[in-house]
């Protein structure tokens, strides 16, 4: 069923596994610097997991980036993670993909989907899991990417307010 609706474009809400109490990622991100989630305590967390030939996964960048926009003044992070193995894809190959979408947050590579598995049990994108200020999952994690955009935001940006404490629309 899952398999479906993100062949079809759709979103999904699954738990499939269980999540570590506080997962361990410790990702280097094109920029050169080591991004670990334990540093990342106190702000609400964003990690988006894609690849450059998933195309749901590039509408999905270009609405994050927009969410980025709107909560850039609030304690949240946003990160995108590759999981594309060196031989798919190169550093300059991946930064040339970002700055052609003019991504802005940091681009992790998770060469070996270590921290991809911690949540699931095989590749399903793309995959976003939210961390809340404590740095545990805020379940469920998220898959697949509306065709309709603007709800899939609504969707997200209500999960970040919730996370931030924020309960209204007017607490955007």
């Amino acid at each position: 069923m899952i398999a479906v609706l993100i062949a079809l474009g759709g979103v999904a809400s699954a738990q499939l596994k269980p999540p570590p109490a506080a997962p361990q990622m410790k990702l280097q991100g094109l920029d050169g610097k080591v991004y670990d989630l334990a540093d990342l305590r106190g702000s609400v967390v964003l990690v988006s997991f894609g690849a450059t030939w998933c195309l749901p996964c590039t509408t999905e960048l270009k609405a994050l980036q927009e969410l980025l926009t709107e909560f850039r003044d609030r304690p949240v992070k946003f990160f995108w993670v590759s999981v594309e193995r060196p031989e798919e894809i190169t550093n300059a190959g991946l930064k040339r993909y970002a700055h052609e979408r003019r991504v802005t947050f940091p681009v992790l590579r998770d060469t070996g989907k270590m921290v991809y598995l911690q949540f699931a049990d095989r590749v399903r994108l793309p995959m976003i899991v939210l961390l809340n200020k404590s740095g545990r999952v805020d379940a469920p994690v998220q898959l697949g990417m509306e065709s309709q955009t603007e709800s899939y935001k609504a969707n997200l940006r209500a999960r970040l307010n919730r996370l931030l404490g924020r309960t209204t629309e007017a607490g955007r």
